[in-house]
C-alpha cells in the first residue's frame, strides 16, 4: 500500500537561489510524526512531501493521499483533494483547519481527522487496509496532563536541506492561555507534556547540534520546563522555541535555559500598548518591562526575535511609527510584524463576525499578511500600507546596524537574519500575491452554519469506545 502525506506550500518566508528553496522555518513535525505512526510493516510505503519547500508530485501513484491543512492553504488543499480524488485516490483531510471547521472539510475528502492523531490516524489506517474507512474519525480527550506514546518521528523522509533548523522537536502541546486571536485552545484545550524521557529520546536522535522546539509555550510549566532543561544539559545541544514574556521572569529558569543551549527565543511582544494587551486577553505581558527583559536575556547569549501585531482596535495610524521606534530601543534582534486575523475557532473570529467586520472569508488570505478585518481605527487600506512601510522602515540598513551594535558572533547571525527579513520586504512589496491589502477577487462568503460542526447524521467514531 502506498501512502502520500502532503502540506500544501503555506507561503512562509523562504529563501530562494534559482531552483533551490530553504523555508526560513524549523521543519514541521506533522508529516513525519504521521508517517512514524503506520503500522511497521514492509508493505506499507510512504512519502512526505511539504509544498512550501518541494512541488507536489500531482502524478505521483498513491492508494491514499493524507493532506494536513492549515487555514491560510486549506483552498490550496481543497484542489489537491479534488485533484486526487477525481484519479480515484481516496483523501484524507486533517489539521488545524480541519478540526475548527470539519463541516466544510468532509465536503473535500473521503475522510477527516478531527483533533490529534496519535489514536485516530492509525485507527483509520486499520480501517481503511479492511475496506471500511469511516467519513469521520475524532481523537479521543486525554484525562490527564501527559501526552504519551508520540512516536519517533521519521526525519529521514524529509529534505533536511529545505529547512532552516530540519531538526524539530515537541515537548509541549496547548497553551494555558486564551490570546483572543489564537487557534491553539480550540485545537487543543488542555495543556499536555510529553514524559521528558520521551523528549531526550527524540532530541538524542537528531543529528547536528542545533534543534528548535516548536511548542507554543514551552515555559508554562516551570517545573517540567527545569526537568526538560537539566536533562538536556548534557546532550550539549544548541536550541531555541516560543515562550511568553511573562514566564521569563524566573532568572533561575533563564540560567538553567542557557545551561541547556538556549541561544534564540520568538517572544510575541504583540504591542508596545497595556490597554491593547487587555484587549486581546494578553494581559500576562507588561510592556513597559521589554526593555529590561530583553537587555537581561541577551546578556545571558540569547538572541531575541520579537513579534508585533497591527490593527488591534486600539491602533490608530500612529501605531506604525510607534512601534518601529519601539523595536529600536528594545533593541529587538530580528523583529517580525503580522496583522491581526480573524482565524476560525478563535474568540476574535466570533466577535468580528458578530460585529460583521470580517472582510473576507477567503481563506488563502488568512496568513497575517493580509488585511481581512475592517479595522476599528483606520481603514483596510491604511492598514496594509502602515504594515509594509514598518517592515520597509524596521530592515534599513541603517536601522539594522544600529539593532546589532554588539561585536560578538551571534550579532553576525542575527545580522544575517535581517538580510533574510530585507529579502521578504523586496516580496511584500513586489509580488502580485501582496499587491492588495485584502482579497479584491471573489472575497468569498460566510460559510453557512451548518459548516461551523459535524453535519448531523455523519458517524463520529469514538477512539475510545
Amino acid at each position: 500500500m502506498k501512502i502520500l502525506l502532503l502540506m500544501p506550500d503555506a507561503h512562509m518566508h523562504k529563501l530562494r537561489i534559482g531552483s533551490f528553496v530553504r523555508s526560513m522555518r524549523e521543519a514541521p513535525l506533522t508529516l513525519t510524526t504521521l508517517a512514524a505512526l503506520l503500522p511497521s510493516d514492509p508493505d506499507v510505503e510512504v512519502r512526505i512531501v511539504d509544498g512550501s519547500v518541494d512541488a507536489i508530485p500531482l502524478d505521483a501513484a498513491a492508494d491514499l493521499v493524507g493532506i494536513s491543512v492549515l487555514t491560510g492553504c486549506a483552498l490550496s488543499a481543497y484542489e489537491l483533494a479534488r485533484h486526487y480524488r477525481q484519479r480515484g485516490i481516496p483523501v484524507v483531510l486533517g489539521g488545524i483547519h480541519v478540526t475548527v471547521l470539519p463541516g466544510e472539510a468532509i465536503q473535500h475528502a473521503d475522510a477527516i481527522v478531527i483533533g490529534r492523531g496519535e489514536i485516530a490516524w492509525p485507527r483509520l489506517i486499520a480501517d481503511f487496509r479492511q475496506g471500511q474507512m469511516k467519513p469521520v474519525y475524532r481523537e479521543h480527550d486525554i484525562p490527564d496532563d501527559v501526552l504519551p506514546d508520540v512516536p519517533l518521528p521519521r526525519r529521514a523522509l524529509q529534505r533536511d536541506s529545505g529547512y532552516m533548523i530540519p531538526n524539530a522537536i515537541q515537548a509541549t502541546r496547548g497553551c494555558r492561555r486564551v490570546c483572543d486571536f489564537c487557534t491553539v485552545p480550540s485545537v487543543w484545550p488542555h495543556y499536555l507534556k510529553r514524559p521528558v524521557a520521551d523528549v531526550i529520546r527524540d532530541i538524542k536522535a537528531t543529528r547536528g547540534r542545533i534543534i528548535g522546539f516548536n511548542d507554543v509555550s514551552l515555559l508554562e510549566d516551570p517545573d517540567y520546563a527545569a526537568e526538560l532543561f537539566t536533562a538536556m544539559v548534557p546532550l550539549r545541544k544548541k536550541w531555541g522555541g516560543l515562550v511568553t514574556a511573562d514566564s521569563l521572569m524566573n532568572t533561575e529558569l533563564i540560567d538553567l535555559m542557557v545551561a541547556s543551549g538556549c541561544t534564540y527565543l520568538l517572544i510575541g511582544f504583540e504591542s508596545g500598548n497595556q490597554e491593547t494587551l487587555r484587549g486581546i486577553r494578553k494581559n500576562f505581558n507588561q510592556a513597559l518591562r521589554y526593555k529590561d527583559l530583553i537587555s537581561m536575556l541577551q546578556k545571558r547569549g540569547i538572541s531575541i526575535q520579537g513579534c508585533f501585531v497591527f490593527g488591534f482596535d486600539h491602533d490608530d495610524a500612529n501605531v506604525f511609527p510607534a512601534t518601529v521606534e519601539l523595536v529600536q530601543a528594545l533593541g529587538v534582534d530580528i523583529p517580525r510584524y503580522s496583522i491581526y486575523t480573524p482565524y476560525p475557532g478563535t474568540p476574535l473570529f466570533e466577535r468580528l463576525l458578530q460585529e460583521n467586520r470580517i472582510l473576507s472569508f477567503n481563506w488563502n488570505d488568512y496568513d497575517t499578511m493580509h488585511v481581512v478585518i475592517e479595522p476599528a481605527q483606520m481603514t483596510p487600506e491604511e492598514l496594509y500600507r502602515g504594515f509594509k512601510w514598518a517592515y520597509r522602515e524596521t530592515f534599513r540598513m541603517s536601522r539594522v546596524v544600529r539593532r546589532l551594535n554588539r561585536p560578538d558572533i551571534r550579532c553576525a547571525v542575527n545580522f544575517v537574519g535581517n538580510l533574510c527579513y530585507r529579502i521578504f520586504v523586496r516580496r511584500l512589496y513586489h509580488e502580485p500575491r501582496f499587491a492588495h491589502p485584502y482579497s479584491m477577487d471573489d472575497p468569498g462568503q460566510a460559510p453557512a452554519s451548518g459548516h461551523w460542526s459535524v453535519p448531523a447524521g455523519l458517524e463520529v467514531v469514538s477512539c475510545s469506545a
